[in-house]
């Protein structure tokens, strides 16, 4: 007889309390959805609509960034590039996140249609 089989334990049915450290700081497709709706599904620096499938983490997830709405971004893949490349481009997102967001994500100001 197999040991391994012998003392084998279900998993659990419930769910984790906390993230697996591989999934800590992704966004949730809730999250992506409400960022794209929230940016007009366009590249918040350039205006492109050529975006990548998943947000720009304003804060990266290797300094600690959250997948919370706030610390995304609807970026082109140009622009990522550049983010990730160049400290000023880095700063400028993070300024128009100061600049723009409130402390949930949402824009501070909406556009206004005259």
């Amino acid at each position: 007889m197999d040991f391994a089989t012998v003392n084998a334990v279900p998993k659990p049915k419930h769910s984790r309390r906390v993230p697996k450290r591989v999934d800590r700081g992704k966004f949730t497709s809730k999250t992506i959805k409400e960022i794209l709706e929230r940016d007009n599904n366009q590249c918040v620096r350039c205006g492109s609509y050529y975006l990548e499938s998943v947000p720009h983490h304003v804060k990266f997830k290797s300094q600690g960034g959250t997948g919370h709405k706030r610390n995304g971004v609807s970026i082109c893949i140009s622009c990522h590039r550049e983010a990730h490349i160049k400290k000023e481009v880095r700063e400028w997102f993070e300024q128009w996140v100061e600049n723009n967001l409130d402390e949930n994500g949402d824009r501070k100001y909406e556009k206004l249609d005259f």
